[in-house]
């Protein structure tokens, strides 16, 4: 192909594949500046542009978009309220155990032996009856 000349590109096109390109697309920026530029939608509404974005601005202004922060902190002080219910019960629990003296850590392994022995005592006690 010739990378020279772009006419020859166009016509080496397909058609009817691709995408309709609107020459006047308007983006619309939430500060309020507007411009224009080419795209396959009609119109773009962002966030940021060049014209409010603080690389491009100098100012050093926060950007806090849907109030990420906020979120972020709402989760972490719900975490943080979940643990320590967590924590309150595991310290009433050990204090009820350790008061009757039942209290005592089980591996998993001594737990399936445990309740393969009581399945052999249930299967035991259907087969006398």
């Amino acid at each position: 192909m010739n990378k020279k000349n772009p006419a020859i590109l166009l016509n080496a096109m397909k058609k009817d594949i691709h995408p309709k390109l609107n020459k006047e697309c308007e983006v619309t920026c939430a500060c309020g500046n507007t411009f224009a530029t080419i795209s396959t939608l009609p119109s773009i509404k962002v966030e940021i542009c060049s014209a409010c974005h603080p690389f491009y601005t100098g100012q050093s202004k926060f950007v806090d978009t849907e109030g990420r922060i906020d979120k972020f902190s709402r989760r972490l002080k719900i975490a943080e309220e979940k643990k320590k219910v967590a924590d309150e019960l595991k310290s009433v629990k050990k204090s009820k155990n350790k008061g009757s003296g039942e209290y005592k850590e089980v591996s998993l392994k001594e737990m399936l032996q445990k309740a393969k022995a009581e399945e052999e005592k249930s299967a035991k006690k259907e087969d006398s009856e």
